[in-house]
């Protein structure tokens, strides 16, 4: 496969997250560089924010490259971790979650697709985008330690919880997700078995 195809098979929103982090990174060294030339005040602050989401964006794409290089889909749904817990069925209900789920961006739909892949691997694609996010948002959080070298702690702050507050929408999904798909594959496990004998 070619660099073409496989651009084209990245989703959109896939593409967006590696442009930003290209365009940030070009900012932040076009404005560290002016500030080293003639000193100008605003490109610090310039070079911090592009510093910033750069390492946002460029940080999820490598937790998520590879987490899904390591795992393909295939991890261990019954695990207790990613059992649905006493509380969540309500909790989901009063975030409305049902509403505005379909309407995030999905790094890669086929993943989910269960026309087209196995139902056990689509679970297990939940339990990877799920374990992608909550690293993610270890990484989100610890971004404010860069505020020790750059000042600025305001920045860090903001972008990261922001960031940490966006991959924890998409913690909730999968979590929310998970118990429906699971309780499909028993239905067509229970279909198939009649349908054979």
């Amino acid at each position: 496969m070619n660099t073409l195809e496989t651009i084209k098979k990245i989703s959109r929103f896939k593409r967006f997250m590696y442009i930003t982090a290209a365009a940030s990174m070009a900012l932040m060294f076009a404005a560290f560089g002016i500030y080293r030339l003639n000193g100008a005040k605003l490109c610090i602050s310039v070079g911090i924010t592009a510093m910033t989401v750069c390492y946002h964006f460029t940080i999820r794409l490598f937790i998520g490259n590879i987490v899904d290089a390591v795992m393909r889909c295939e991890a261990d749904w019954r695990k207790p971790w990613f059992g649905e817990r006493k509380f969540e069925k309500k909790l989901y209900k009063k975030l409305k979650v049902k509403q505005w789920k379909d309407r995030m961006p999905t790094a890669d739909e086929s993943a989910f697709n269960i026309k087209k892949k196995p139902i056990e691997r689509v679970i297990g694609a939940t339990c990877q985008a799920e374990i992608v996010h909550e690293i993610d948002i270890i990484a989100s959080l610890a971004a404010i330690l860069f505020a020790v070298w750059f000042g600025e702690l305001w920045v860090f702050v903001i972008t990261s919880v922001l960031g940490a507050a966006f991959d924890m929408l998409f913690v909730i999904i999968q979590r929310y997700n998970r118990p429906r798909l699971i309780k499909y594959a028993a239905l067509k496990s229970r279909r198939e078995v009649k349908e054979w004998k």
